[in-house]
């Protein structure tokens, strides 16, 4: 699987309504969207000196980072108080917008909201209590950072090259960004140009998959292999765990079907199946991805394997497209059980579950 160095988990604390962005000077929540122009977008392509080591330890981790504290910790955006509430407070802090580090809902029985500020908390404490109306459950808190500095630091970063995402996360008043296989030369420029305190990294650096033919099939004479238990993996059933094959680094698992337009023949040489990738793709082609089929045969089954290079980086989950496979084999199939290879113990493969069962 592809290497990786402080990969959040995609659990972004919810803001207010997107209307009262634009009255706060921007988002509640921690965008996906990357800007196209900034200063150090154009630097970051100029080498760096063979001496200069990479520096992704002088940032912190997002997952390193905490929630700013409060006495309400970051709600759900169903479970939030009314949107004139988030009005006045957005309204209040666009004209504090040098001190205003935006606001978030709180996690409390009919909703909360925080609301964050640089400087003068009692004072802000005391505005607001008299601008809502009465038993509102509120809290101020202090960060260290203005959701407008952090929006002005957003613009000057611009693009550099490996960036997958940026943006402002409000519960941890920092600017987030998502890398996958940044030069040193980006990550050097990144820690001279870019206040450290201000900024948070998760970077994911790619693995080189294993070079050859595939050979991920254990076989009998090499002792048990490691395992790992996949819930809904093969047969896509989320009623029990198949016990899989660990793949070397740089490899992922795919799903195998049999084709229900191709279903296999005891004469057939040839046997065609579905191959599907796992996990989070954007819905992308395998095409050169896809390795395999590794294919073994005895007199009692034919055991397949495939496997992809995974895709690496933030993406979508509309689905994953099949790959028609084809399996060559020495000689017809006959009677033999079509196994999946890197199952434990192998085990036969099936048609795809009806999505409706």
């Amino acid at each position: 699987m592809a290497g990786r160095l402080r990969l959040r988990a995609c659990a972004w604390a919810l803001g207010a309504v997107a209307v009262l962005a634009a009255a706060a000077g921007g988002s509640t929540s921690r965008p996906e969207q990357v800007s196209t122009a900034g200063p150090l977008a154009e630097e970051s392509a100029q080498p760096s000196p063979a001496t200069v080591a990479p520096t992704i330890d002088a940032f912190a981790a997002c997952d390193d980072i905490p929630d700013v504290e409060s006495m309400f910790g970051p709600g759900p955006a169903y479970d939030s108080l009314p949107s004139s509430i988030f009005d006045t407070v957005g309204e209040y802090g666009a004209k504090h917008s040098d001190e205003f580090g935006f606001m978030w809902n709180g996690a409390a029985p009919g909703g909360a909201i925080v609301a964050a500020f640089t400087g003068n908390i009692e004072a802000h404490r005391g505005a607001l209590e008299a601008l809502l109306p009465p038993d509102t459950p509120f809290d101020v808190v202090k960060v260290d950072h203005s959701h407008a500095a952090l929006l002005d630091l957003q613009a000057s970063i611009g693009r550099l090259q490996g960036m997958q995402g940026i943006g402002v996360w409000t519960v941890r008043n920092r600017v987030s960004l998502d890398f996958v296989d940044p030069t040193d030369a980006t990550l050097e420029l990144l820690a001279e140009t870019v206040p450290a305190d201000m900024v948070c990294l998760e970077v994911i650096y790619s693995v080189e998959p294993p070079s050859g033919p595939l050979d991920i099939i254990p076989l009998d004479d090499a002792g048990d292999p490691p395992t790992e238990c996949w819930w809904g993996g093969y047969d896509l059933s989320s009623t029990r765990c198949e016990n899989r094959v660990v793949l070397p680094p740089g490899l992922g698992h795919v799903a195998v079907h049999l084709d229900p337009a191709a279903l296999p023949d005891p004469a057939d040489t040839r046997i065609q199946l579905l191959v599907t990738e796992a996990g989070c793709t954007s819905g992308r082609e395998m095409g050169d991805a896809l390795r395999g089929p590794q294919v073994i045969e005895t007199d009692d089954a034919v055991l397949v394997a495939f496997a992809v290079v995974p895709y690496v980086g933030m993406a979508d989950c509309p689905g994953n497209p099949d790959v028609h496979a084809t399996v060559e084999l020495t000689r017809p199939l006959g009677d033999r059980a079509l196994l999946h290879g890197i199952l434990v113990p192998p085990e036969p493969i099936q048609l795809r579950p009806d999505p409706d069962w």
